[in-house]
């Protein structure tokens, strides 16, 4: 369907001209934002953004001039726009992982038990610094599988590994922090 008989689609039967907008395009911008941020991102985030791109089309449809650019150009902006947002986000997330960031992030609480608030954020420094002395591409493992709640298929994808490798990573990892936490236990 050509821009114009779209655009007036959509402003006589959003509902319809919607689903044809998202028919017609859907797979050019998912490659798009997929590309974009495939490296910071699981699969559901991408859909996500997609399902972003064609709600801002949406709600900025009075904006869009046809005279300046296609349809197809202004979801591309668009997808582009918000995942390079997403990236950047995303990636200082994942790099931006520090001591201090654990610190503010577990605040002692309204002084209840000041004690156990202590003994907690103490805890997750350990955890954190043992984590961080495994080396890559283990604690980025660690941290993608455990922080981000991302399966190995994916974090295997990220790190051009296989499955059966971030798993095993994963368990030797696993290994080591009990060890390095136990000794420091003692």
């Amino acid at each position: 369907m050509d821009d114009t008989t779209l655009l007036e689609l959509l402003k006589t039967n959003p509902n319809v001209g919607m689903e044809q907008l998202i028919n017609q395009y859907s797979a050019l911008i998912y490659t798009v934002v997929k590309n974009k941020i495939c490296d910071v991102c699981v699969s559901s985030e991408v859909e996500e953004c997609v399902a972003d791109v064609f709600s801002e089309f949406y709600i900025g449809l009075s904006n869009y001039n046809s005279e300046k650019s296609s349809i197809k150009a202004y979801l591309c902006a668009i997808a582009n726009h918000k995942s390079v947002d997403i990236y950047k986000s995303r990636r200082k997330q994942i790099d931006d992982v520090s001591l201090d960031d654990e610190e503010t992030r577990f605040q002692l609480g309204d002084g209840e038990n000041v004690e156990k608030d202590l003994l907690e954020n103490e805890q997750r420094r350990n955890i954190l610094k043992a984590v961080k002395s495994l080396g890559e591409p283990d604690s980025s493992i660690i941290f993608l599988k455990f922080y981000f709640g991302e399966p190995s298929k994916e974090i295997g994808r990220r790190l051009g590994l296989s499955v059966s490798n971030v798993d095993t990573r994963t368990h030797r990892a696993l290994k080591k922090l009990k060890e390095t936490l136990g000794a420091w236990k003692k």
